[in-house]
């Protein structure tokens, strides 16, 4: 079922003027096509817990925000 602009997993209006347009994907569920807010694309930094976009990945599979990752180096 095609729901237009609304996120696969939380339901939200991601259209153009919604505040979260910018920085949402393509979403497809095995029951919904439609985009994913970026809320929902967010992931918890491994040191500070602090959701965020802009990530990355140690070799030891922990995730960490640019902040914290600033201080691990």
């Amino acid at each position: 079922m095609d729901i237009s602009n609304n996120c696969t997993h939380c339901g939200k209006d991601t259209s153009f003027g919604s505040g979260r347009f910018v920085n949402r994907i393509p979403s497809t569920t095995e029951t919904q096509e439609g985009y994913m807010c970026p809320d929902c694309q967010a992931v918890e930094c491994d040191k500070c817990d602090q959701k965020t976009l802009d990530y990355l990945t140690t070799e030891a599979g922990e995730l960490f925000c640019s902040d914290c990752l600033e201080v691990q180096a």
